[in-house]
């Protein structure tokens, strides 16, 4: 059954080596109305993001290849602002994995053993501040649009001024030039 009416449209990318956690995970955050793509490492989850940008990548740390924290900071690297927020989903709950996962740009660290409704609510608290964020980004791209829009329009009518200037400019300094040589 589907709690989570927003979910529907939203699509997650899970990357786990472990093929076991994989179903498991997207069994849960279907029947939450997500749209789960899988990926088995760092590499086949840049591959992924390269055609197409998910709304959210839940990635485990530890996996062959490139690991999840390398992948981490290449898509920030790659999508710098842009990125989707990164979920670390992780057996690794010592104060360094945590402290570097947040160095290369993870967005959320949770730890194994997983508390599912703790999981599904952080994903639903991060897509919420990303669909904020993306609004926010709308709007500064808007305001941006009309500050030119503006420059314009001022710049204009300025080139207009200083092209009549000149004459009154010009009849301006004559009557200095005579009152001053009376």
């Amino acid at each position: 059954m589907n709690t989570n009416t927003s979910a529907v449209h939203e699509t997650i990318l899970l990357v786990d080596d472990d093929p076991s956690i994989r179903i498991t995970v997207k069994a849960i955050l279907e029947t939450q109305g997500y749209k789960i793509i899988e990926a088995y490492n760092g590499e086949a989850c840049l591959n992924i993001c390269q055609q197409q940008i998910p709304d959210l990548i839940l990635m485990d740390a530890v996996m062959p290849g490139m690991d999840g924290f390398s992948c981490c900071a290449e898509l920030k690297k790659i999508f710098g602002y842009k990125c989707p927020p990164i979920l670390m989903m992780t057996v690794l709950d010592d104060k360094d994995s945590l402290y570097r996962s947040f160095d290369v740009g993870m967005t959320e660290y949770v730890v194994n053993p997983i508390n599912w409704q703790h999981l599904t609510r952080t994903i639903q608290r991060l897509l919420q501040i990303q669909k904020q964020n993306n609004k926010l980004r709308h709007q500064f791209g808007e305001l941006n649009h009309l500050k030119e829009v503006l420059d314009t329009k001022i710049n204009q009518s300025l080139k207009r001024y200083k092209q009549k200037q000149p004459t009154r400019a010009i009849s301006l300094n004559l009557g200095l030039n005579l009152s001053g040589s009376i």
